[in-house]
């Protein structure tokens, strides 16, 4: 695909090239007009490949969509623009290691790709996570319906912390996605667990700045939960930073980070 360079603009087409901006993207895009209509790639055999690349697509959108509504507290503050399409990479991914499965119908088993999961960026611009990593410990029971993060010494430097930030607090974060299949019947990919999108979360106290922090923060879904194995857990770790205002109140600072801490 051409890419222009150069400062000519204009409005509309000329002669056979049009020109187009993707969002979020700089870059302006230059193509030939014309090509197969709607009519032809929903019935012509020779857009067979492109129609069961559609259906795959429009799968993995499902996934993502899911993935999402389970990280809905987390949106937008702990993501970049482009986070739904590194989520998208990472559920087409899994789509693809579906190796029995009829191209066009394979079916998006997170359960047997979870170190996937694990790859998840939320913001590559705001990332403090690494300091993290020698500081929390996580577990779970083999139900899979809570996780506990220990937290022991943790004290937040100086340079990551955003301006004006008076207070912290640690958020142990959990969602579930379950695996996709193809039906034939409704000739859709549909989620094969109702727990698909669900969340839970819980926060460690408002901490300040300069004090060091040690706790154990447990999250879990309600008591009759049943996590299958068709389901995945994401569960993720992140700091939020507050501005102390009047009485009790706590205002969010700009500057937050969230990381994925473990996928079963």
């Amino acid at each position: 695909m051409a890419i222009q360079t150069g400062n000519i603009k204009y409005r509309g087409s000329f002669k056979s090239i049009r020109q187009y901006v993707n969002l979020h993207d700089p870059n302006t895009y230059a193509g030939e007009k014309g090509g197969a209509n709607r009519d032809l790639i929903l019935n012509n055999p020779a857009f067979a490949r492109t129609r069961e690349n559609m259906s795959e697509f429009s799968g993995c959108g499902a996934a993502v969509k899911a993935i999402r509504r389970g990280f809905l507290n987390l949106l937008p503050e702990q993501t970049d623009k482009r986070f739904t399409g590194r989520l998208m990479r990472i559920v087409k991914d899994v789509n693809r290691r579906d190796y029995e499965g009829i191209r066009g119908q394979r079916a998006i088993l997170f359960s047997a790709s979870r170190p996937h999961l694990a790859t998840i960026v939320f913001n590559v611009l705001e990332n403090i996570t690494d300091m993290l990593q020698d500081q929390l410990v996580s577990t779970h029971p083999i139900t899979r319906a809570d996780a506990t993060l220990t937290i022991t010494g943790l004290t937040i430097k100086p340079v990551y912390v955003p301006k004006g930030a008076t207070h912290f607090r640690v958020q142990n974060h959990l969602s579930i996605i379950s695996d996709y299949t193809y039906s034939e019947d409704n000739r859709r990919y549909e989620p094969a667990n109702l727990l698909n999108g669900k969340s839970a979360f819980k926060y460690s106290e408002y901490t300040p700045i300069k004090t060091v922090l040690t706790e154990v923060v447990k999250a879990a879904f309600p008591l009759d939960t049943e996590v299958t194995e068709d389901s995945t857990v994401i569960q993720c770790v992140g700091i939020e930073f507050y501005v102390k205002s009047a009485g009790d109140a706590y205002l969010p600072v700009k500057g937050s980070s969230m990381m994925v801490t473990d996928v079963f």
